[in-house]
């Protein structure tokens, strides 16, 4: 009798144990995908922002590193090479190695003005260029010395010139440097929102079958004695 009543207990046990993870692993389908989709929309977001400012952060630095320079076009006079509020790479370049027909970024007065025009003529013997803007009709009045000549441009993107203005204005620095770490701070909570949301989720699962057996079925099972 004594060993009946202990399978009658062991049954109940194993069917108490299975119906707390049953509970525990049942919730609502509809809740269940409603959670996924936001958490992937979110991972989503967050790995963007961040490879966004990580990536622009090194283009800069390289940038920096091969002392080029970026600058915005502010007039129609490069039209349609370069638009109005096209961005500029300009690299550093020896005088002598610039040729008619570059495109070359150079100071027009003692106030640091930057122009962009295409070279037209050189002078080797006074050291100046010609040069005009391809929507120009005529020449720039005043001839360019070599020792003015910030560079050649490189290359030029179209729009990104007039973002270029705002990341880079003194007035705006301290809001672009607050929304840089907002949105860095904001990526990194997400992630470990994520990551413990994750792990609950994980709790709430049934475990895979054979880790919760009942000791009659984990130990070997003792041989029964004849009944007198």
């Amino acid at each position: 009798m004594r060993i009946d009543e202990e399978d009658s207990r062991n049954k109940r046990e194993r069917t108490i144990t299975k119906s707390r993870f049953t509970a525990r692993g049942s919730l609502p389908e509809e809740e269940r995908r409603s959670g996924q989709i936001l958490s992937t929309v979110g991972n989503f977001i967050s790995t963007f922002v961040t490879t966004l400012i990580v990536l622009v952060a090194v283009i800069f630095v390289v940038i920096r590193l091969l002392g080029w320079s970026l600058y915005s076009v502010d007039s129609y006079s490069m039209t349609p090479t370069y638009p109005i509020n096209s961005l500029v790479i300009v690299q550093p370049v020896d005088a002598e190695a610039i040729q008619v027909g570059d495109v070359i970024t150079f100071v027009i007065d003692e106030e640091g003005t930057m122009v962009t025009h295409r070279v037209t003529s050189i002078s080797s013997l006074n050291r100046t260029f010609t040069t005009k803007g391809d929507a120009n009709d005529e020449e720039d009045a005043s001839p360019v010395l070599w020792d003015n000549v910030v560079g050649r441009v490189f290359i030029g993107i179209p729009a990104l010139g007039g973002l270029l203005r705002i990341l880079t204005a003194e007035e705006n620095r301290a809001a672009v440097i607050a929304v840089i770490v907002g949105l860095l701070f904001v990526s990194i909570a997400w992630d470990v929102v994520s990551q413990c949301r994750k792990k609950r989720e994980e709790k709430k699962q049934p475990r895979p079958a054979g880790k919760h057996l009942a000791p009659e079925e984990t130990e070997p099972r003792k041989k029964r004695g004849n009944r007198k």
